[in-house]
């Protein structure tokens, strides 16, 4: 389903790409804020976390439902040649337009701004800030295990959401503490997984 790196598409290095945004490998020995230097182990789970399925790709994740607990249906993602909408029970939830610039709305939560600032590629390229309710949070790739969104800042960062692959590329998970829910994070994660994983330059 996916025939290149996701994580090229978001900026990240793709060794199979030579267009890819970077040209090194992620090094999660590079200089990144000092907090992370102590990121939790990838064994690591904290005890209440909710998980959320983008399935029945149509031919890709622009086009495909999102599932939560107890398969309930979330959202639809629905595309055209120009936008992106996200459409919940009773209405819309968000919308990204692929103009020249791309840009990203959530109703009622997100001005609308550009992806490149919404999903904002640091100076390494090795991991994109999110800001949400005044909060910095950071989008950062580990590798096989998916995609972390941990909290930004001077105090020991707390793992908030994982976005991974299934094995067989025709799933993306995005699983969520109960944490992200209280911080308001749920709207933005769900834009950030499809906006990481399109097969789109979000800048």
């Amino acid at each position: 389903m996916f025939t290149s790196n996701p994580y090229a598409q978001a900026g990240w290095y793709n060794p199979q790409n030579p267009l890819s945004i970077n040209n090194a490998p992620w090094n999660p020995n590079a200089s990144h804020p000092p907090t992370y230097g102590a990121l939790p182990p990838l064994d690591y789970r904290p005890a209440s976390v909710l998980a959320f399925t983008f399935a029945s790709f149509n031919p890709d994740v622009f086009n495909c439902i999102v599932t939560g607990p107890k398969d309930k249906k979330y959202f639809d993602i629905r595309s055209n040649s120009g936008n992106t909408i996200i459409m919940k029970p009773g209405g819309q939830l968000a919308s990204i337009h692929w103009d020249r610039h791309p840009s990203v709305e959530v109703t009622g939560i997100l001005p609308r701004q550009y992806t490149k600032d919404f999903l904002k590629l640091s100076s390494d390229h090795t991991y994109r800030d999110m800001v949400i309710g005044n909060k910095v949070y950071a989008w950062i790739p580990r590798g096989s295990h998916g995609i972390y969104l941990y909290s930004h800042g001077p105090n020991p960062p707390e793992q908030f959401a994982r976005i991974s692959l299934s094995s067989d590329n025709t799933k993306i998970f995005l699983e969520m503490t109960s944490e992200a829910f209280q911080a308001g994070l749920f709207e933005p994660a769900i834009i950030s997984t499809v906006l990481l994983f399109s097969a789109r330059s979000i800048d």
